[in-house]
């Protein structure tokens, strides 16, 4: 049996970063799965920058990899709490959307939805919230 071929120190971190962001499109598409991958891109990069560090190999690319799987980190779980948070306002406007055959009536369904908004979060005074485009 042969032993364990020896990776670089630039293919190791370049795994790292890929997979980083990896994590961060896979969180435009569906947030909860960049959420989980953007936790183990993390685990990686750290993994990557030991073992790199040891080597006294350059540790670029496991550092930035690690920043922007934070970054999707926060990304995912910011947009999963949102969807979360206003999913009855969310439900509510796609019902509307999918009777609504004019301009006008899309109109009236995007402003019920900012004004359901509106009453979820109490800091926010009543008839200020303009979403800039519609979900």
């Amino acid at each position: 049996m042969l032993p364990p071929a020896e990776t670089s120190g630039v293919e190791i971190g370049r795994r790292a970063l890929l997979l980083s962001i990896g994590a961060l499109a896979l969180t435009l598409i569906v947030p909860v799965l960049g959420l989980a991958l953007g936790v183990f891109a993390v685990i990686v990069c750290f993994r990557a920058w030991r073992t790199l560090s040891r080597k006294r190999s350059s540790v670029l690319m496991p550092v930035l990899g690690a920043l922007v799987a934070a970054f999707s980190i926060v990304l995912a779980a910011s947009v999963t709490w949102f969807q979360t948070y206003f999913s009855g306002e969310l439900t509510a406007y796609n019902e509307c959307m999918k009777g609504a055959g004019t301009t006008t009536a899309q109109q009236a369904c995007v402003s019920h939805l900012e004004r359901a908004m509106e009453s979820k979060l109490s800091f926010i005074p009543q008839g200020t919230l303009r979403l800039p485009f519609p979900p």
